[in-house]
């Protein structure tokens, strides 16, 4: 039937161009006024639905020349996109008076970037032959809602970044590359990218020596274990050393965390504080991972209500301090 709709469908406008405007204000979106897209249900020539697939179409109702999408393909439109990015970066201590930006839309609205350069933020990064090399701390977010690119935020200051996760002439800070999945929350990624790039600015030695110092799995657990994840309530499951009890469901969520951490900033401690960051952040995100016990905790996630967001984050910001603060977060900084 998906053949049938795909021989029988208008034929869409041919892909234009692209598009760059360079402005200094991160609330102006006027480059993405009409790239507004929605997820429309698929008929066949005798009228009945096609289950599961969905045609990408515009405010207009014409669809874009994009292959369907099935029912799990998580759409970020552009405009809603870098609108909430926009006002988390207002509510941020960012500086955003003396900003560059960059927004760049491609083949008719299918693909979309946008580069923001902190004119007030600069970082003197070490740099060969020479004491240091400054920068201007800089933020990029990429997206596309025909699956053609995954959805990626960098945050550091470097010169230049592929999409292969790669940055030139600089260092990333923070960095997230998400399939367009059911479970991507594309507002928690730029709110981490926003915290990531401010934490860093503000308190640079200390994360820079964070960088340097290695942390293996076995030792992110047993520093978890001890710490965030240690519970000694009757119900709290033995780990592999009977001494000790720990919250297995949180356990196997920080590390599913820490490894998506470690694939993009390495082993090291500063990706162990990106995946404790990221769990005191992303408190509505309904996120997918393996137990400890290896059972899978895909649609066990719970949700909290938008009422208590605010109050548990800032209970897990606590519990973050706490393990920062811990005998074997500082032994391993000391290290």
């Amino acid at each position: 039937m998906l053949h049938n709709y795909l021989e029988t469908m208008p034929t869409p406008a041919p892909a234009k161009g692209f598009v760059a405007y360079e402005h200094n204000d991160i609330g102006n979106l006027d480059a993405f006024a009409d790239c507004r897209t929605f997820k429309s249900p698929i008929k066949t020539i005798g009228g009945e639905l096609i289950p599961d697939y969905f045609a990408l179409v515009n405010e207009e109702h014409e669809p874009l020349p994009a292959r369907p999408v099935s029912k799990g393909y998580k759409l970020v439109s552009h405009l809603e996109m870098f609108d909430q990015q926009a006002k988390q970066l207002k509510e941020s201590s960012l500086p955003t008076n003396k900003v560059w930006v960059k927004d760049t839309v491609l083949d008719g609205g299918l693909r979309a970037t946008r580069e923001i350069h902190f004119n007030d933020l600069r970082l003197d990064l070490p740099a060969e032959g020479k004491f240091f090399d400054p920068m201007v701390a800089r933020m990029d977010t990429i997206n596309s809602v025909d699956m053609s690119w995954a959805f990626q935020a960098f945050a550091g200051a470097y010169r230049n970044y592929c999409r292969n996760t790669q940055v030139f002439g600089g260092e990333k800070v923070y960095h997230a590359k998400r399939k367009h999945t059911r479970n991507l929350s594309p507002e928690s990624i730029t709110a981490n990218s926003i915290v990531g790039l401010d934490t860093f600015s503000n308190n640079r030695d200390y994360f820079r020596r964070m960088q340097t110092i290695d942390l293996n799995r076995d030792e992110w657990r047993e520093i978890m274990e001890t710490t965030l994840c240690r519970n000694t309530s009757r119900g709290a499951v033995a780990t592999t050393d009977q001494s000790k009890k720990v919250n297995v469901a949180l356990l196997g969520q920080m590390l599913h965390r820490y490894d998506q951490e470690t694939s993009e900033l390495g082993s090291n401690l500063w990706a162990g504080y990106n995946a404790l960051t990221a769990w005191s952040t992303h408190v509505t995100e309904d996120a997918s991972w393996v137990d400890a016990d290896g059972k899978d905790r895909s649609r066990k996630a719970r949700t909290t209500d938008a009422n208590r967001v605010p109050h548990v984050q800032l209970q897990r910001q606590a519990k973050v301090r706490d393990v920062m603060n811990s005998d074997a977060w500082t032994a391993k900084l000391a290290a």
